[in-house]
């Protein structure tokens, strides 16, 4: 199987390569942080409400980030791991994040 040569594109290559099962669905994460509650309480309001091919996360929920101060958005989406969807959906959740003066810090599986 052939991935693009970007961040995702490796991500999902390194994947494959461990072998992990590209046709199953899982939970993706996508992670944000915010310096105050009060945005993230915002970005949370603005996900719920965005869809994606028919699909919206199924979870968004704030949370002490392990080091440091803020907040740590997690939005969780259920998907197979296909490299056009996850940067869309990547992209759009970027944009939705740096309006709301939040960092957008990537995604991941909980396998």
């Amino acid at each position: 199987m052939n991935f693009p040569d970007d961040e995702n594109g490796e991500v999902l290559k390194e994947m494959f390569e461990a072998g992990i099962d590209f046709s199953q669905t899982y939970n993706v994460d996508f992670y944000a942080a915010f310096e105050f509650e009060e945005r993230g309480q915002e970005a949370i309001d603005a996900l719920q409400k965005m869809t994606f091919s028919e699909q919206s996360f199924a979870d968004v929920k704030l949370q002490k980030p392990e080091q440091g101060g803020g907040v740590e958005l997690v939005a969780t989406i259920p998907l197979q791991l296909e490299y056009q969807t996850i940067t869309d959906i990547d992209n759009a959740f970027t944009a939705k994040i740096e309006k709301l003066r939040g960092f957008a810090d990537g995604w991941g599986v909980d396998l």
